[in-house]
């Protein structure tokens, strides 16, 4: 017999995709490789050459499997050669028949890597031992005959030979052994996740799998651990690894037999059950439950929650790839709704993530062709009616769809991480315009553009670094800019965001609280943020009540103490301004004044601006 590492392994597989990949992993692993896809042509090459190992496919063609095994083992020059079957199931009555016609073990499909080559590495191995130890015996056995010829040592000679043929026999004992060990533990890795003790990708893959090949009713639950990431970033990814411990242990105590629980990788984890309908959604707010009692880390007590998406396998689905990929449209759709949510798949969801991924695709490649623009809409001040500046809205004009609206893409920009590169772009596009007003002899003193920024640029700092050296090259006043930030960034009270904040005010940029009033900002730490004005957002303005109004007041007030100029959007008619105005509020803007304007258009208000001033 060949070298474990260079045997001759006879692959015996009708199905090109399977030989192609049993070739490479066995080729790679520095096998010599025979292949046959018919049982006739198997046993016609069988004739010429006796391979070290036989891995044979129960459902060849030409001569089925057993067929051909039982032939094999009739032959004297390959009754010896180890085999193995590939088979598509699981039933143990296709393992007995074939065990019974001298197989030695079953690879079931799909092919996983790791467990081909562990149990190709054990039989080999096992062979090799066994003809070891059949030399071994017979190399014994010609000794005995030899030294029996002389009479007075054959009593001490028997003596002698037993021990080393038992000694022999307890080695190779103990050498079994261990390679049985060694194949449990590749099957335990192969399956299982290290961390947890959880089932791992790869076996909740073949698990669905046969599910969805045998048609048996499951449910697939995608569950998302809320808030793991603070408990990461407070007491250290050793303590989320416990904190996921003690999820698997009560989700494995809670399921019991009635389901199985596996880990995906990070804080996500999937459950498999035979409940369906309403009896899943039942069992997702008792796993809801389950994770909502306190969990005790080190000294501290720690609670999380968790959303749930839901897929029922009897979907028609042709891979399991589908059921993951709509468990994850359901549980991303939980996620936006909040902690400790659950929801069922939908077609319609189903439709809106396709849109989501097409619509994904276009904006990157819209970004790289350039198909954005900028509308500039007024900012007015209410005591005097002039022009103080401009608010920069970002616009697509799409080449299919036309002009898409930013409540459609910007808040998917913000999701994929693309909202950096708009909002670059965008300071760059201002900071250009303003340059090209400042050439043509418009006095831009008075004049402020105000720029959105999203609150992730305040932790990196990157598109400031670049707005900064923009500036200085176009030979531009930083006071030119305001950037208005989200409420959000107030539950962000990182030294890094401070320092931010501080560093943009010292060199001259202005900064301003957008939609004030709409989001969980803390009116005692409102002090504690160098800014220099807030906007009131426009779902106070356009409901000017008795209530709503007092709450105007209430805001401008404060921001006056404060030392802030407030401006007001969405005005769009006359006693609205007016009635801002009496408030003592500064600025405003809205379709009153003038809904956004193009360059040209823009351009024409301040030449008229200046001949007002003028």
């Amino acid at each position: 017999m060949e070298t474990e590492t260079s045997a001759l392994i006879f692959v015996i597989e009708d199905n090109l995709n399977n030989l192609k990949i049993l070739f490479n992993v066995l080729r790679d692993a520095g096998y010599r490789v025979l292949v046959a896809t018919d049982g006739v042509t198997a046993l016609e090459k069988l004739d010429q050459v006796i391979p070290d190992l036989i891995l044979l496919d129960v459902m060849v063609p030409g001569r089925p499997g057993f067929e051909v095994c039982r032939e094999l083992k009739q032959n004297v020059r390959t009754a010896d050669v180890p085999v193995i079957f590939l088979t598509e199931g699981t039933a143990i009555a296709t393992k007995q028949q074939g065990l019974a016609l001298g197989a030695v073990d079953y690879i079931t499909k799909p092919y996983q890597e790791d467990e081909v080559l562990s149990r190709v590495q054990l039989h080999l191995k096992l062979q090799s031992l066994q003809l070891k130890l059949q030399a071994q015996n017979q190399k014994l056995s010609q000794e005995i005959t030899a030294r029996r010829i002389i009479e007075g040592e054959l009593q001490k000679l028997n003596s002698n030979l037993e021990c080393r043929v038992q000694e022999r026999t307890e080695a190779l004992f103990q050498a079994l052994q261990r390679l049985k060990e060694q194949d449990d533990q590749l099957r335990y890795k192969a399956y299982h996740d290290l961390l947890t003790g959880l089932y791992n990708r790869s076996w909740l893959i073949q698990h669905l799998n046969e599910a969805l090949h045998t048609g048996q009713p499951k449910t697939t639950f995608f569950l998302d651990l809320d808030r793991f990431k603070s408990v990461n970033d407070r007491f250290g990814h050793l303590s989320g690894d416990i904190l996921l411990q003690q999820v698997a242990q009560r989700l494995q105590a809670f399921l019991g037999k009635n389901g199985v629980v596996g880990r995906l990788g990070g804080d996500e984890f999937l459950v498999i059950t035979p409940v369906q309908g309403q009896d899943g959604e039942a069992i997702a707010k008792q796993l809801i439950e389950q994770l909502r009692f306190p969990f005790q880390l080190h000294h501290y007590t720690i609670q999380i929650g968790a959303c749930i998406g839901i897929v029922p396998t009897t979907a028609p689905y042709q891979n399991v790839t589908e059921i993951l990929r709509d468990a994850d449209i359901a549980l991303y759709q939980a996620k936006r709704i909040g902690s400790n949510t659950i929801v069922p798949l939908t077609p319609q969801m189903q439709r809106q993530a396709l849109e989501r991924i097409t619509l994904e695709g276009d904006l990157r490649r819209g970004i790289e062709q350039d198909e954005f623009f900028l509308q500039y809409q007024p900012i007015i001040a209410l005591k005097t009616r002039q022009l103080v500046g401009f608010e920069a809205l970002i616009r697509w004009n799409h080449p299919q769809q036309g002009c898409i609206s930013p409540t459609q893409f910007i808040p998917l920009a913000e999701e994929t991480g693309l909202i950096q590169q708009l909002d670059a772009w965008v300071l760059k596009a201002v900071a250009r315009q303003w340059h090209s007003w400042h050439h043509q002899g418009i006095d831009l003193n008075s004049i402020t553009i105000n720029v959105n920024l999203a609150a992730i640029h305040f932790q990196q700092r990157d598109v400031f670094k670049q707005l900064e050296i923009l500036l200085l090259q176009l030979n531009i006043p930083p006071s030119a800019i305001k950037l208005e930030i989200t409420e959000s960034l107030f539950l962000d009270s990182s030294a890094l965001t401070l320092y931010t904040l501080e560093q943009l005010t010292r060199k001259g940029f202005k900064l301003c609280i957008d939609d004030f009033g709409t989001g969980y900002s803390s009116l005692s730490r409102l002090h504690t943020f160098p800014m220099q004005g807030l906007k009131i957002d426009r779902s106070f303005v356009s409901a000017m009540s008795v209530d709503s109004s007092i709450i105007v007041q209430t805001i401008i007030a404060l921001a006056h103490h404060l030392g802030l100029d407030v401006v007001a959007e969405g005005i769009e008619c006359a006693q609205q301004a007016e009635q801002l105005q009496n408030l003592g509020c500064d600025l405003g803007q809205g379709f009153w004044f003038a809904r956004p304007l193009g360059i040209p258009q823009a351009t024409q208000l301040l030449h008229e601006a200046l001949l007002i001033c003028g």
